[in-house]
């Protein structure tokens, strides 16, 4: 029995242990299944965020898809994708739509596609694809047409290289095509308009030559007769309208080569040149030509010229003449009675480049000029206030025209005013070299007592004056006459040669329109006879009203020594027929046709080699007559074509010296004047190339050798003919 009792309580001791046991393990079972859950709930929680940013990101995804979309929709564009090498295209539903096709996406055989391009555009177009196919590039753009239903349509194509393969070589190709019709319509609107703007830009240019003519013309014989009756017995009251007559004449030559001016300077054709002169001269000539003016308004007038300026300048003379000029007419008319105008001028260095400027600088007591005018005093048609041309007069074009010519001369021009108290403009122009400028314009009173002192330089001389209008052929006779000249006159192109016919003729003055033959071709006429009678070259002056640009280069080339428009003062007359005289003492005489022929037979070794005479009886088949006439035509070719030459070489016309030097080299190669025709050639070329220099070189050379060629064909006419 307490053996039993005893088991008992063993075995009860046991199950307590394994009991506690048990709870032990259930408890490290309920510790790790609350870990379990822990884990599932946050792994439930992941799952739950991954699943919300992949649909934020769709989301995201397909707002911009949708935006994108919205965009193409909105540019019209055509979007097209390819998959190298396929020969497959595939491109939005816009495509089709732009081509008048169904509208709707799909895959396009580029085959098709190019054929649809214009054949205009379709080498220019595989030319562009070329270096994209071949990934030289990654992008590119190309403008073409393609055919339509209703015509053809412009695109613009942008294409890019969207992947490569591993060797860097493109595999697909992507971009847009967009519709370009209503650009290029603007485009060539555009372009319609401004050649509509040239047009009327050469209309504007014309009608101001033909109303500068028709001025001009009236205008000289107002201001030749108005120096001709001042150097006559007068009354005080009759010298002193004839005065106011001279000024108001000045004044309107003036309004009219300021709109001339201001007319070629928008058209870019005034040209600045680049001359040496002497500036102390220029500036003191034109201070003297408004000092009088000044000191009998009074006005105090002062130029001061600074220790250290240069007594040479690089530039324009007449131009800076201009310049300074409209800026003293400008102080003198606004400044008033008992005020002050200072002129000076001075030599600066610019910061930074050592470059020597010319600093001028008008200042005057007068109106002044308010800031807000200011800012437009150097637009043209431009007066400080409404009421300046009523009270001063003017068109308001001089500081316009002052201001353009100053920009032309890489100059500044600065103005500092306030009302009342008078301006100051300051001009800055570039320095330069030596020589000697151009007379001003001057007062009738002044040119008249020039022609006084004229010496006896003219005296004797005959001078045939080629005029249709008998005013100004009055004034030109009345003018000579007080040169010591005697005259004879032609109202026309054709009297002027027959008077010139009749020998005695010293130098001819020529208008230029005339009726019937004009000036021009009654120049070239009297070469073509000094060339075929072996006459001297007579000097021939154009005077004319043609003033626009470009007239002085044309008198020239027809064979004209010297130009000078019209109104003519006596000084620029005097001026410009020594200049003639002058170029034709340097002229080299008609005398290849004056030079003795050789006897048959003798030829010197040049002249041997200058043609092969054998090789054009050959060409020619023996026929004498035609070899006679071709030897005759082509001395009278080969001079006239050399003044031609000597012609474009004083104007450095390219197109009149390429056309003559061409024209030579044909015509001397059929005479087989082998030489003559190469030097012909290296004249065209230097022609063309602009390198006067060169040209200048081979001119000479070309004459020597045009001398024995004339030379053999005078041996050939002089040979008997062949019985």
């Amino acid at each position: 029995m307490p053996h039993s009792a005893q088991r008992i309580a063993l075995d009860l001791q046991r199950a307590l242990q394994d009991l506690k046991q048990e709870r032990e393990r259930t408890r490290v079972l309920m510790a790790e299944l609350d870990q379990q859950n822990r884990e599932l709930d946050r792994l439930r929680s992941s799952v739950h965020r991954e699943s919300n940013s992949r649909l934020l990101a769709e989301e995201a995804l397909d707002e911009t898809r949708d935006r994108l979309q919205l965009a193409v929709d909105a540019a019209r564009l055509a979007l097209w994708d390819w998959q190298l090498p396929s020969q497959q295209v595939f491109l939005t539903a816009r495509w089709g739509e732009m081509l008048g096709d169904i509208a709707m996406e799909g895959d396009w055989d580029t085959r098709g596609l190019l054929d649809r391009v214009h054949p205009d555009d379709l080498a220019r177009v595989e030319a562009e694809a070329r270096p994209l196919l071949q990934g030289q590039q990654q992008h590119a753009v190309s403008q073409y047409r393609v055919r339509t239903a209703d015509g053809w349509l412009w695109i613009e194509s942008h294409a890019m290289v969207a992947e490569h393969d591993t060797k860097g070589r493109p595999i697909r190709l992507m971009g847009t095509h967009a519709d370009i019709s209503e650009r290029k319509r603007v485009e060539a609107q555009g372009e319609r308009a401004r050649e509509l703007a040239e047009q009327a830009s050469r209309a504007k240019s014309e009608f101001l030559a033909n109303i500068s003519h028709e001025v001009r013309t009236p205008l000289n014989a107002l201001m030749g007769l108005t120096r001709l009756l001042m150097d006559s017995p007068l009354n005080p009251e009759q010298r002193s309208w004839l005065h106011l007559m001279d000024s108001s004449a000045h004044a309107l030559l003036a309004l009219l080569n300021d709109v001339l001016d201001l007319s070629r300077i928008e058209a870019g054709k005034l040209r600045i040149e680049q001359a040496p002169f002497n500036l102390h001269d220029t500036l003191n000539e034109v201070s003297a030509l408004y000092a009088e003016q000044a000191r009998a308004k009074p006005i105090d007038w002062a130029l001061q010229i600074a220790p250290g300026l240069p007594l040479q300048m690089l530039g324009d003379p007449g131009r800076l003449r201009q310049v300074l000029g409209n800026l003293l007419s400008n102080a003198l008319k606004f400044t008033p009675r008992g005020g002050r105008i200072r002129v000076s001028a001075q030599a600066l260095s610019a910061a930074g480049t050592g470059q020597r400027l010319l600093r001028l600088q008008v200042q005057d007591s007068g109106v002044g000029i308010s800031p807000k005018q200011q800012a437009t005093i150097f637009d043209a048609f431009t007066q400080a206030d409404a009421s300046t041309a009523r009270r001063f007069g003017g068109s308001g074009l001089g500081l316009a025209i002052c201001s353009r010519l100053v920009q032309l001369m890489d100059g500044d021009i600065d103005l500092q005013s306030e009302l009342g108290q008078g301006s100051t403009f300051t001009v800055t122009l570039p320095l330069g070299e030596p020589a000697v400028a151009d007379p001003g314009a001057l007062s009738g009173s002044v040119e008249l007592s020039g022609v006084a002192q004229a010496d006896q330089r003219f005296a004797g001389l005959c001078v045939l004056v080629a005029e249709d209008h008998p005013v100004n052929e009055l004034l030109m006779n009345q003018l000579l006459q007080r040169l010591g000249c005697t005259v004879r006159n032609a109202r026309d192109g054709d009297r002027a040669v027959q008077q010139w016919s009749q020998g005695g003729v010293d130098l001819v003055l020529m208008d230029v329109q005339m009726p019937g033959s004009n000036g021009l071709e009654a120049t070239r006429r009297i070469r073509e006879l000094e060339i075929q009678r072996g006459l001297p070259h007579t000097p021939i002056v154009a005077v004319t009203a043609n003033a626009m640009n470009g007239d002085r280069e044309a008198c020239l080339s027809a064979g004209m020594d010297g130009y000078t428009p019209k109104p003519v003062g006596p000084q620029s007359l005097m001026h410009a027929m020594d200049d003639a005289l002058r170029r034709a003492s340097e002229h080299p005489a008609h005398g290849l046709l004056a030079e003795p022929a050789p006897e048959a037979g003798q030829h010197t070794p040049a002249t041997a080699g200058a043609i092969d005479v054998n090789k054009l009886r050959r060409r020619l088949d023996g026929d004498e007559t035609t070899l006679r006439q071709l030897a005759q035509a082509m001395r009278t070719d080969l001079t006239e074509r050399l003044l031609q030459l000597q012609a474009a070489l004083r104007s450095q016309d390219v197109h009149l010296a390429i056309a003559h030097a061409h024209g030579l080299k044909g015509s001397l190669g059929s005479m087989t004047a082998e030489r003559g025709a190469l030097l012909s050639k290296g004249l065209e070329l230097a022609a063309c190339s602009r390198d006067w220099k060169l040209f200048e070189r081979a001119l000479p050379l070309m004459q020597a050798e045009a001398q024995q060629i004339d030379a053999a064909l005078a041996a050939l006419l002089s040979e008997p003919p062949a019985a």
